[in-house]
């Protein structure tokens, strides 16, 4: 069997284990100093040692909580149109001191453009890369800029840094992958802020890349949705206050699933759905298909075990349409001709977010 289709998935705990154990042996070796009765500058020096170890701890666990609540499906983008002047403002404010403390010059240049985005997962992308090209960057300039392109806007963040060799360009949105040739080596992280930079972008349907040169510096590019100026202004509370969300809110789902049942039922629930256990019996599943639910949701064994594909060409034979499906499970579960129904596949072992994403473009409208 290939052992590339049997690997886990890495746990990010796991591979964390060892950055998150350095900081806090470094506050046993600390306490252990302060015991011997130190005082003046020595113990001043500790104890600055000590608040900046727990602040490293705090900070990397706060990074493995915000990666898996996106992972587990837990995040929402709730987008509206925003005016990139005032985010530009907002991280100029915040970002013009740290800079200025670094000898490095940070330009932001102005924007009139209007982009469709969620505030919270724009601001943190944008953090994300600024808090990056200081890492990277001996002297220089750091700007933030935009420009349009067509119905789509591009957000740029350039350095003077040390770039990224053309191999590599990719690897940096992997979880806890690391350059070795970082300016400020003391603030080094986990290695996961580009990894949720690139997962919140597609969550959001957005697009996030990097181009450089190694020796030259680098240009993370954040491309958003456009917004005409001479349209109203929406938000999030006009656009709910007709249609739900996302079509997963308040949808009846039917779940035909054995070993991760309960797993999936708690998924579904937190994103507002209602879960029907299905029963793995041909007539108790032609029963439930005729109640008519939003989604069905089966693993691929137990609903060939019952007779799922003739059933559901029998409900499309008898009222016309059919509900979206999809199955969970390898590859191998996919019928071999076309069935004439609307399924999607989907391989285990399963992940949250990718499962949702299915499942709301599974319900959207034609």
């Amino acid at each position: 069997m290939d052992q590339a289709k049997t690997k886990r998935p890495r746990s990010l705990l796991l591979g964390a284990e060892h950055q998150l154990r350095q900081p806090l042996n470094a506050v046993s070796l600390l306490i252990g100093e302060l015991s011997h009765g130190l005082s003046g500058r020595d113990r001043d020096a500790v104890i600055d040692d000590l608040r900046y170890a727990l602040m490293l701890s705090n900070h990397w666990l706060d990074s493995l909580v915000e990666l898996e609540k996106v992972d587990q499906g837990l995040v929402v983008p709730l987008v509206e149109d925003l005016h990139l002047d005032e985010v530009f403002a907002r991280l100029r404010e915040d970002f013009a001191e740290n800079f200025r403390g670094q000898g490095l010059d940070f330009r932001v240049v102005s924007s009139k453009q209007i982009v469709r985005a969620d505030p919270g997962f724009l601001r943190r992308i944008l953090t994300v890369l600024l808090d990056n090209a200081a890492k990277f960057t001996r002297e220089g300039k750091v700007l933030l800029g935009c420009r349009r392109m067509g119905g789509m806007v591009r957000i740029e963040v350039w350095d003077s840094g040390l770039g990224v060799a053309a191999d590599e360009w990719m690897k940096v949105f992997d979880p806890y992958f690391r350059l070795e040739n970082e300016v400020r080596p003391r603030e080094r992280g986990l290695g996961l802020g580009l990894t949720l930079a690139g997962k919140l972008a597609a969550l959001s349907g957005d697009q996030l890349e990097v181009t450089s040169r190694l020796g030259h510096g680098s240009c993370f590019s954040l491309t958003l949705r456009a917004v005409d100026p001479r349209q109203p202004r929406s938000s999030p509370a006009q656009e709910h206050s007709g249609m739900p969300p996302n079509p997963l809110d308040g949808a009846r789902i039917l779940l035909l699933e054995q070993d991760e049942a309960e797993v999936l039922s708690n998924h579904f629930a937190l994103w507002g759905a209602q879960v029907q256990q299905g029963a793995a019996t041909a007539a108790a599943l032609t029963q439930e298909l005729d109640a008519r639910p939003a989604l069905l949701v089966a693993d691929h064994l137990t609903f060939e075990a019952c007779g799922g594909w003739d059933l559901l060409s029998a409900v499309r034979r008898a009222n016309g349409e059919v509900p979206a499906v999809i199955l969970l499970g390898e590859q191998g579960g996919k019928p071999s001709k076309d069935m004439g129904v609307p399924v999607h596949f989907m391989a285990r072992p399963v992940k949250p977010a990718r499962l949702r994403a299915l499942c709301l473009f599974a319900l959207a409208p034609p």
